[in-house]
This record gives structure tokens, sequence and C-alpha cells, in this order.
């Protein structure tokens, strides 16, 4: 508060009487030192070096302390001047009219020298107060700019009130039904809500006692009432001041509508995508939930109808299209359901220290029946660290990925795996020689239920890769997909590496004999 007073008596025109008095002092010691300086110098230098003498004085006294200051020592220099150095010395009466001329001349410029000083200091330290005004504002727009919600708006706000001008405030905001919310934090004693709500309604900044209330307009609505206690009635009239709280006011008012504008694209936002999901879950499980069932219902049928009339080998073939038609019903629910864990966050990581090899061997192992005849070439250097991670869903990540690699590449074609190490993390990669993958689609087959142009006539809800991306990510990995020159598709999953455990040597008991 103190290092704006200054500001606020530049504005109002008016200096505090205690800034007055040492140049009321220093207006009266000015004559009285020139006249020593000079007193003995009086012989050598004539009365018109004498006046230049005293009219310097003067023109110190006035850069320093501005007018009154100067004309105190042009007054007093005029008697002085008079009765040390006009002749008759001694006596106020001055018969020389060169004397009285310059006298008179020294007044004047005195006292124009004296109002010019005042004037440009006046202007210096107002250009000061604006710098200093728009320095502030600076440095709330800058903060405001970070702000990500309303608390933090309020919380700069009161923060750069009390930085700038000392005194306590509160910013309330409005409800839906455009009312005032008192916070619960920040509030300042004696604030009347209701009154705080008719002024809001009028549209029109008060000052009431030590209150002072100021709506804050937005472009398109108000976005509340911001509200500064002084500790005295409100000074706070000058056009200066009153532009800069205009302006503060209309930054935060500003800073409020964009989070407003920010939560209602977000909702926007995520109600597209809610209903995007929703469509594509639809559509995926009326195509590949339906198709299984039908055939499941046909076989089913076809067994109680004409059982009789089958024979053991055909019997045979019809109960393992339920049963695989059914497996494949299961695994598509259940990649649903594990997406709709990993989405909501409920799934948690159970990491340990694995090999990767054992790892890939075991989704081998899974995906036996599914490879049959198609080679997998593994490059699996034995120098691969060991990895703190979940293996089971890891072997899901490499499950989906092979059956990813199988459903589109030509059959009998091979499958590479490799694994490298390198500084601060573990490449995998999974590559087919299939077609490969559309250009402008590498990010977007991650996407929940996309389904690629190639993948229309395959089984699937569009959730494996997904899966892979959710599980890959909750590692703290990366999973990127692209095609190699000349093969087929490519998957690259980067896992980040940590210490691995140290292992104890046996101690080793006993003696030598």
């Amino acid at each position: 508060m103190q290092s704006q007073q200054p500001h606020k008596a530049v504005i109002s025109g008016a200096l505090p009487l205690k800034s007055h008095l040492p140049g009321y002092v220093w207006g009266i010691l000015a004559p009285l030192a020139c006249t020593l300086i000079d007193w003995p110098l009086r012989h050598w230098l004539g009365p018109a070096s004498i006046l230049m003498t005293y009219l310097l004085g003067v023109f110190l006294v006035a850069s320093r302390y501005g007018r009154g200051a100067s004309i105190v020592a042009s007054l007093l220099s005029a008697p002085v001047f008079a009765f040390y150095f006009a002749r008759p010395i001694f006596s106020f009466a001055i018969h020389d009219l060169e004397n009285i001329i310059g006298l008179v001349v020294m007044i004047v410029v005195a006292n124009v020298t004296g109002s010019l000083l005042e004037k440009s200091k006046i202007q210096a330290e107002l250009a000061a107060q604006r710098e200093a005004l728009a320095s502030a504002l600076y440095r709330l727009s800058h903060d405001l700019s970070t702000a990500q919600d309303h608390d933090t708006v309020a919380q700069i706000a009161v923060k750069h009130i009390h930085d700038e001008f000392g005194v306590a405030s509160m910013l309330l905001n409005i409800d839906a039904e455009n009312h005032l919310q008192m916070p619960s934090y920040l509030a300042l004693p004696g604030v009347d809500l209701a009154s705080a709500q008719r002024i809001f309604e009028n549209r029109t900044a008060k000052q009431d006692n030590n209150f002072g209330y100021y709506p804050l307009k937005g472009s398109r609505a108000w976005q509340g009432i911001l509200i500064i206690q002084a500790a005295q009635p409100f000074p706070w009239q000058g056009s200066e001041l009153s532009a800069f709280i205009d302006t503060f006011c209309h930054l935060i008012a500003q800073t409020l509508e964009r989070l407003q504008f920010a939560a209602q694209a977000k909702e926007a936002t995520l109600q597209a995508e809610s209903e995007a999901l929703r469509n594509a879950l639809l559509s995926s499980i009326s195509h590949d939930l339906r198709t299984p069932l039908t055939r499941i219902i046909g076989a089913a049928g076809t067994l109680i109808e004409s059982d009789s009339d089958l024979s053991v080998a055909e019997r045979q073939d019809f109960n393992h299209i339920v049963l695989d038609e059914a497996q494949r019903m299961s695994e598509l629910t259940g990649k649903l359901l594990d997406m709709a864990r990993l989405s909501s966050g409920e799934i948690n990581l159970h990491p340990d220290w694995n090999a990767i090899e054992e790892i890939v061997g075991s989704a081998l192992n899974r995906l036996d029946k599914h490879l049959k005849d198609r080679p997998v070439r593994t490059v699996l250097p034995d120098s691969l660290p060991l990895l703190w991670i979940d293996g089971v869903l890891m072997e899901q990540v490499l499950v989906n990925l092979i059956e990813n690699a199988v459903k589109y590449s030509p059959a009998g074609s091979p499958i590479d795996i490799g694994g490298l190490a390198r500084e601060g993390s573990c490449r995998l990669s999974v590559a087919d020689y299939g077609p490969g993958i559309a250009k402008g689609q590498e990010l977007k087959i991650f996407d929940k239920f996309y389904r690629g142009i190639a993948e229309s006539e395959q089984s699937g809800v569009g959730l494996g890769l997904a899966l892979c991306k959710a599980i890959v990510e909750a590692h703290g990995g990366l999973i990127q997909a692209g095609n190699r020159a000349g093969k087929g598709a490519e998957f690259v999953i980067e896992l980040p590496l940590r210490d691995p455990p140290q292992f104890a040597e046996p101690e080793i008991t006993g003696s030598l004999s």
C-alpha cells in the first residue's frame, strides 16, 4: 500500500504537506548560502555575476523541490541581494535601475523555471506510474493465462490486488441461474451478498463505505463481481487508477469467459466422442456378435431337428462350430470388458521383473492353434535386460499384435518378432508381410472401434490395438505403427528400462582341508 501512495497523490494533483517542508527549508537556505559565497568575492564580482549566483541557487532548488520552494528562494534572494550587494549596502533601498531590473528578471526566470521543472517532474512521475500499472497488468495477464479453473482465477485476482494496493479482495462467481456464489475461502468479513447481487444485476460499479463492487463483464456475458475492501473509504477517483481497475476487471472477466468456453467445448467434444463410441460399439456388436450367434443358432437348430439323420462326424462338426463361435464371442466380450476397465482406470498393474523371451514364448503357445503352418521368426538377443512390467498384460499385447499379423497377411507368410535394448528403453517389434497400413491411418488404427478399409472382411470390434496402446501407455511406454519398405506392417513398442535387481551371491560356508 505504501508504494502506491505517491501514485495516488500525483493523480489527485496534491502532494502531502510533509513532502514540501524540506523544499521550503532549502528555499530559505539557498539565498543565505549564496550570500556566504558571494560576500568574500564582492570586490571582484559585479552585481550581474552575483545575481547569476542567486539565480543558480534558485534553479537548483526548483530542480529538486519544485515551484513552491523556488518561489520562496527567489523572493528571499531579492531582499538579501539588496541589503548586502546593491548600493547603498546594508539597506533595502536600491538606487541602481540595473540591479532592480536584474532582480525582477531573476524572480520571473525563477518562477518560469520552477513551473517548467515541476511540470516535467509530474510528467515523469505519471510516466513511471503508468509504466508500473502497465507492468502490473502484464503480470496479471501472464498469471491468468495459466489458470485452469475458477478457483485459481480468484486466487490470482486476490493476490494481485493485494500486491498492487495492499488491500483485501474477493471474487464471486455466478451459477447457472446468474446468482452470485459465496466462496468457502478468501471471504471478506462484512460483505453483504444481497447487496452484491443487486449491484451485479445493475451492471454498474459502486463504492460503498470501505467496499468497492466491480461487476465483471465479458465479451458475451457477465461473469461475476470483484469486491475490494480498503482500510478507509475509497480514495481511488483518479482517472489513471480508475482505468487500471477497469482493465484489471476486464482481464479477469475475459479469463473466466475463456474457461467457460473451454468447458463448453470440452463437454461438446466429450458428447461427440461418446456418441461416436456408442455408434461404433453398436455397429461392431451388431456385425461381429451377430455372425457367431447366427452360426451357433444354425448349428444348434440342425442338431436338434436332424440329430437322427446326422452321422457322428457331422454331429462332431456342428459341435465344433458351436464351440468355436462361442469362444469367439467370449473373446470379443472379454475385449470389450477389458477396454472398459482400462478406460475407467479401474485396472491395476502388477509389475514384476520379467524376461521378454518368456513372455514371447507364452504368447506363441497361446496362439499355436491360430499360427498353424505360419513360420514365426524371433530375434531376441541374450543380452536383453529384465523388464519391470505386468507379464500377463504384456503377453496380451503380444497376442493381439500377432493375431493382427495373422489376420492381415497372406497365409503361410512369416511373422517377425524382434527385440533390442537401447539407452533407457527396450524396443520390441512385431512385423508381417501383408499389404501394410493405409497411408494416414497409422494413428487412427489405435482408436477404439476403428476398423480400416481392409478390415471390413475380418471379424473383430476394433479393440485389439486400442487395448495394446492402453496397456503399453499404462507402463509408461509408447507403441507406434508403420510400414516396412517392400514388406508389410510393423508395430514397435518402446518400454522404459529400470535398474535390474541385484541378486545376492550365496555365501560359501565351511573350510577347505
